[in-house]
């Protein structure tokens, strides 16, 4: 019998097929399926980045492509390191699939070599997300065309995966524009500035579909992910009555009442906003 070979590529292609596959397992009533899913999906992003680094020159996939002699048992770089040296190259990644990519490492890492826990509508949220981040960058730079790869029992929830998180997104920005659009009604172009209105980056899902939300208790919300909790999005000083961005101010009970209020680093005399002699 003849031995089994994969290149680099139909190695990477051949684990996200997997995982796609193991993705459906979870989807059709077995959760514990998005583990496999996982695994899968990392041992993907690893290959395929490293390959990649190999199109500017195969050697570079070892870590020292310098040594006297390279075989099938030397050392290979790593996803950091691949991340590392395409950003070097002046390929760009979005902030959001970088952390992706580390929460998808780490949630691989916790199932591989210790006990995880994971939520599975964090786990769906992340994969469609990843799809259709990785999609985005290849077409912008090696236009790898993944869908070739895509097995024919995987092309629907490929095709699924990659569209159906775009079309929410799309739908997610087109509720913060008729927001925005129903909050300047009457006014005047020029007049705007007057409208309270204003749109801030999500620290769950990183878009910028965070709006006022009267009926959220924080009195803002994402209308992509539904988070209600935005360390950007602004709030007024109790003392001068400013907006402050959430992450400047500070909760402080004065009185020792039991009632917070927020105060900005001016009123409070910070020094990093304050020089006082």
């Amino acid at each position: 019998m003849k031995d089994f070979q994969f290149t680099l590529l139909e190695n990477a292609t051949d684990s996200f097929n997997e995982a796609l596959v193991q993705y459906q397992r979870a989807k059709d009533e077995d959760p514990a399926a998005y583990k496999h899913c996982i695994s899968y999906l990392s041992h993907f992003f690893e290959l395929i980045l490293k390959y990649y680094v190999t199109q500017s020159h195969p050697l570079l996939l070892f870590k020292n492509p310098f040594a006297k002699k390279i075989d099938e048992n030397s050392y290979t770089i790593g996803l950091n390191e691949a991340i590392n040296f395409l950003m070097n190259e002046g390929r760009e990644f979005p902030k959001e699939f970088l952390d992706d990519l580390e929460w998808l490492k780490k949630l691989r890492n916790n199932i591989e070599h210790h006990k995880f826990s994971m939520n599975v509508e964090e786990a769906k949220e992340t994969v469609g997300r990843l799809v259709h981040a990785f999609n985005i960058f290849d077409a912008k730079n090696e236009k790898l065309e993944l869908e070739k790869f895509i097995s024919e029992e995987n092309t629907e929830l490929f095709e699924e995966l990659a569209k159906t998180y775009e079309f929410r997104l799309r739908e997610a920005l087109a509720k913060v524009e008729a927001a925005e659009e129903k909050a300047c009604a009457g006014y005047r172009p020029k007049e705007y500035e007057l409208v309270n209105f204003a749109v801030y980056s999500c620290d769950n899902c990183g878009h910028e579909t965070v709006i006022p939300d009267e009926e959220s208790s924080s009195g803002y919300k994402c209308t992509f992910c539904g988070e209600e909790e935005c360390d950007y999005a602004e709030y007024p000083c109790e003392m001068c009555g400013l907006n402050w961005p959430k992450y400047d101010l500070s909760y402080l009970d004065w009185a020792d009442t039991g009632q917070f209020a927020s105060y900005c680093p001016v009123c409070l005399r910070h020094p990093d906003y304050v020089k006082d002699d």
